[in-house]
């Protein structure tokens, strides 16, 4: 009888750079989740299919490929890329790995933070010239990490962005949300925390309810010369109306990992900045939770749901799903 098959939906450098190894009793295929060839190709009649969340889709079609699939766990937090409806036609249980790169997407935010408030310039050849040059250059740039920091988005994520930033002394305030409590973060309505911050750090997850939560107006809320730093999931912030406060001026300065169009396409808004305006813009590649650590608690704990499952238990974190 064969091993039950692992479509494993990542490259496969990736996985084996964490030392982990495959489950006794399995079998692994790989495939890059960008590649949609190498989706199907990796999904064709795999038992367990094992995904990044936001990169590849989980949709009719694949599970098509995959018909006695038992699992479709997500390697991250977001579940936004799978087709809950048809899993759960299928009987088959969605699940995710909250929390776990939470360290690593705030690290960034705040990285972001810093990068955008005190650009570095190195010293490569030495000599007078290029060291008062370097002097000078950040002169005219640099400032303190200052002022008041506001999160958009509690979750695990929110919560360790604000735990980082208070660290560094700064006062935080959160977005409020009935179902989230902190005595030690107050909270605001949205609006006002937009206009009263001078930072706003977004990490929302992308659903339906979160689709531009910051649209156009709340965008122009954002106090005159404030940062704004986007870790949640593309769609949740309007990136062309943040593009049009980058230019005007209003925005201070943007970071953004995630975008509306991943990957971020050659005519996206903020790729047609002007020169000062994109002096104030970072942007990476959706790399906030992609660390060694923070890969190896993934991918660690997704293997154990497919065991989990395998053995008959009841799988962990299964994903929200509210049925039609």
């Amino acid at each position: 009888m064969p091993e039950p098959l692992i479509a494993f939906l990542w490259p496969e450098a990736d996985f084996r750079a964490t030392g982990l190894a495959v489950p006794d009793g399995f079998a692994i295929r790989f495939g890059r989740a960008t590649v949609r060839a190498e989706v199907e190709a990796g999904a064709d009649g795999a038992d367990y299919i094992l995904i990044g969340s936001g990169f590849g889709r989980v949709d009719k079609a694949l599970l098509d490929l995959a018909p006695d699939v038992r699992l479709v766990q997500l390697t991250g937090a977001g579940y936004d890329n799978v087709d809950h409806a048809e899993c759960a036609r299928r009987g088959i249980p969605v699940c995710h790995v909250p929390g776990l790169n939470a360290p690593s997407v705030a690290q960034l935010a705040v990285q972001l933070a810093f990068r955008l408030t005190r650009p570095l310039t190195m010293l490569e050849t030495g000599g007078e010239p290029e060291w008062l040059a370097a002097r000078k250059a950040h002169a005219d740039m640099a400032r303190e990490l200052s002022g008041r920091v506001g999160v958009v988005g509690y979750g695990h994520i929110g919560k360790q962005i604000a735990r980082m930033f208070r660290g560094l002394g700064l006062d935080v305030v959160r977005a409020a949300h009935r179902d989230q409590q902190d005595p030690e973060v107050p909270a605001l309505p949205i609006d006002e925390l937009l206009a009263t911050c001078d930072i706003v750090a977004v990490a929302l997850p992308g659903r339906s309810d979160t689709r531009h939560v910051l649209d156009r107006r709340r965008v122009g809320l954002l106090k005159p010369g404030a940062m704004l730093i986007h870790v949640g999931r593309g769609g949740v912030v309007d990136d062309g109306a943040v593009a049009e406060a980058l230019e005007s001026g209003r925005l201070g300065a943007a970071g953004f990992d995630v975008f509306e169009s991943e990957p971020l396409p050659p005519d996206h808004p903020f790729l047609k900045l002007s020169g000062p305006a994109r002096q104030r813009l970072l942007v990476t590649p959706h790399v906030g939770g992609q660390t060694f650590q923070s890969k190896r608690r993934n991918f660690e704990v997704a293997l154990a749901n497919v065991v989990r499952v395998s053995r008959g238990e009841e799988p962990i974190n299964r994903a929200p799903y509210r049925g039609s």
